[in-house]
Parts: C-alpha cells; sequence; structure tokens
C-alpha cells in the first residue's frame, strides 16, 4: 500500500506548495515513524492539489498508522473515508478489517478481511488477519488453512507463522506452535513494527522473555515514539517479576499515550498486586475507556472491587463481562465469588453451577478448553 502513493497532482501551485507537498508525500509513507505519518498524511488530505485517487490512499495509509498506534476508531474513520472514495481498495478493507478485529468485533473483521481477499487474492497480511479471526471465533481449520496461506505467498512472513503457532496452541499442538514460534524467530527483522515487534512477540510465546526485551528494546531504537512498544517491553518485565522495570516502562508508554490500554492494564495489574485496589480500579477503568468491548477490562476491574470489598461493583463489572462473552465460564465463577463474599449464597452457589455446567458441557461436546 505504501508503494502505491503516486506522484500528487500539483498543477499550478506556488514553488513553496510543491515543495511542500512533495514532501508531506514522502513523510506520509515514512516506516517505523506514524507521528510523522499521521500529520503529514493529514496535511495531503487537506491538499486541494491532491487526486482522489491518491487522497483515498492517504487515508488508508493515515488508517494504517492510527491503527499501529493502536486508535482502532480513528482507524476505522480513515478506511471509511479511503473506501467511499475507492470501493476497490483492498488495502484500506484490510486495515479496516484488522481494526474491528483489535476491537473484538469479529464479524466485521471477517467480512472485510475476506473483501480484501476478494479484491487482492495475493494479499498477505488479509489472510492472516482473516485466520487469527476465525480462530477466534472458533473455527481453527479454517484458521489454520488461511494463515498457511499467508506464509506461502510470502515465506518471509514472520507475522503469519506467529499467527499459526497461536493457533495451533489453541488446538493444543505444542509441537507445531514451537516449531512456527522457532520459524518466526528464525526470519530476520525489517524494521521496527514489523520486524523487531513481530520477533520479540514470538520470543515470549517460545517463554524467551530475556531475548524478548532485546528485541523491544531495539524496536525502541528505531521508533522511540511508539507507546506500545513500552508497554511490551513493561509487560515482559512483568512477566519475569520486576515490577519496578514494568512500572517505569508503563509511564512511559502513558506519557506517549495517555489512553494506552496496555500500559494501563499493566499499570492496573501491578496496583493490584501492590494492594493497591484504588489505583487499579482507576486504571482497569481508563482501559475500559480506551477499549469499552473487552471482556478482560471487566474481568480485571471487577477482581480489584472485589479485592476492595466493592462487591456490587464487583458483580456489575462480571455481568458485562458476560454479556460480552456470554460462554466465559469464569466470569461466572468470579461472580460467585463476589456474590459469596457478599453473603448472597443463592446467587453464589447458582453462578458456580452455571460455570460447572458450561464446562461440563463443553468437554462433552469434544470442544477444547481455552489454554
Amino acid at each position: 500500500m505504501r508503494a502505491s502513493l503516486i506522484a500528487l497532482v500539483l498543477v499550478t501551485v506556488s514553488g513553496e506548495a510543491l515543495a511542500q507537498g512533495v514532501q508531506d508525500s514522502r513523510l506520509c509513507k515514512a516506516v517505523d515513524a506514524d507521528h510523522l505519518v499521521i500529520p503529514a498524511c493529514t496535511r495531503l488530505i487537506a491538499s486541494s492539489n491532491l487526486s482522489q485517487g491518491d487522497r483515498a490512499i492517504a487515508y488508508a495509509i493515515r488508517g494504517t498508522a492510527h491503527w499501529r498506534q493502536r486508535d482502532f476508531d480513528d482507524a476505522i474513520a480513515d478506511e471509511n473515508e479511503a473506501i467511499k472514495i475507492n470501493p476497490n481498495l483492498a488495502a484500506a478493507y484490510a486495515t479496516r478489517g484488522a481494526a474491528y478485529g483489535s476491537k473484538g468485533d469479529d464479524d466485521q473483521a471477517l467480512a472485510d478481511d475476506s473483501k480484501a481477499i476478494e479484491l487482492d487474492p495475493n494479499y498477505v497480511s488479509a489472510y492472516s488477519n482473516r485466520g487469527i479471526t476465525r480462530g477466534n471465533k472458533g473455527d481453527l481449520d479454517a484458521a489454520i488453512a488461511d494463515v498457511t496461506r499467508a506464509v506461502e505467498i510470502d515465506p518471509q512472513y514472520a507475522w503469519g507463522f506467529m499467527s499459526r503457532g497461536v493457533l495451533h496452541s489453541k488446538r493444543r499442538e505444542p509441537g507445531p506452535a514451537h516449531a512456527d514460534f522457532g520459524k518466526a524467530i528464525e526470519i530476520e527483522p525489517r524494521g521496527g513494527f514489523d520486524g523487531y515487534r513481530v520477533r520479540g512477540m514470538a520470543f515470549v510465546l517460545k517463554g524467551d522473555d530475556r531475548h524478548a526485551i532485546a528485541d523491544f528494546s531495539r524496536w525502541i531504537e528505531i521508533d522511540p515514539n511508539r507507546a506500545f512498544a513500552y508497554a511490551l517491553r513493561g509487560e515482559t518485565y512483568l512477566r519475569n517479576g520486576d515490577d519496578e522495570h514494568a512500572f517505569a516502562e508503563e509511564g512511559k508508554a502513558l506519557d506517549i499515550n495517555p489512553r494506552s490500554a496496555d500500559a494501563h492494564r499493566i499499570r492496573g495489574i501491578i496496583y493490584r498486586a501492590r494492594g493497591d485496589q484504588a489505583r487499579a480500579v482507576a486504571h482497569f477503568a481508563a482501559w475500559i475507556e480506551a477499549e469499552p468491548n473487552n471482556a478482560r477490562a471487566y474481568e480485571w476491574r471487577g477482581k480489584a472491587y472485589t479485592d476492595k470489598g466493592d462487591f456490587d461493583r464487583a458483580i456489575a463489572d462480571f455481568t458485562r463481562e458476560i454479556e460480552i462473552e456470554p460462554d466465559n465460564a469464569d466470569a461466572y465463577r468470579y461472580r460467585s465469588t463476589a456474590y459469596a463474599r457478599k453473603q448472597n449464597h443463592e446467587a453464589a452457589l447458582a453462578n458456580y453451577n452455571r460455570a460447572i455446567e458450561m464446562t461440563r458441557r463443553k468437554i462433552q461436546s469434544g470442544d477444547r478448553l481455552p489454554p
């Protein structure tokens, strides 16, 4: 998509405007520099000298930058504009599908991924994204087939191997999963977001946090304005029991992006572990504000409310989690605990029995329990 941004139509404009347009065209396509990409693409979009075809591409590129920054609503809005101008722009559907998937809207993500593939049958990331979405919906065979197609098209597509490894893990196939994580690690990183981020995450999945931290650090050297990079490095520190470094990393992420859902999530987890439930609740609330349909956010805040002794709010959060994920037996278990601590033993027993029954039916149906 980046290579598709063709020369601007800058006829009968001043030399100064021409120079600015050329510079913005270059910056709009910059790699690992979304803090430059977004304003440059914005200036291009606002320019009266841009052809409609190029305007659609500028919207699509800016939308992709918003997605990388984890600003999913802004990404969707930009891709909508790109599609309005050019309904055949596969890249716009692919990015919009990725943004919907990141928001948990798997049905819309699946539709957009499929449309991108219809328009461009060799669109690697669309196959990978559709595979991830199908995996989320429980269709693991079709999911693995999609991601396999992605790495067949591009055998150097590390994200595809990593994604397939995750899908094999969901099928409780550790051998193929670790083989795919290994293949992702063997591919030499190309850049920060698409390179060291991916290999770092593959190291995490293989349990090699030391090398993961090294790769996330290299990513930060390349792109020091990426909040997500600090958030991932902080989460890796936390997994190693180093909550001081983790706390500092999430602070850097929040300095860059005060709405970083990942940073608020990790800060909340740290505060909860330290027994500071008030601050934990505040960070989980900020996470919910950034990602209002994320079931895990309500689960964590519900746990903090339970620890705090605020059982009514805990029950409300676990109830919201169940609304988002009706088949989540763990949410019923957590709500059972909150009811029990509130001394509502009848409701506690009903929720606990519901969790047991859901688990029993899942086992009897042959479905695999989540790892």
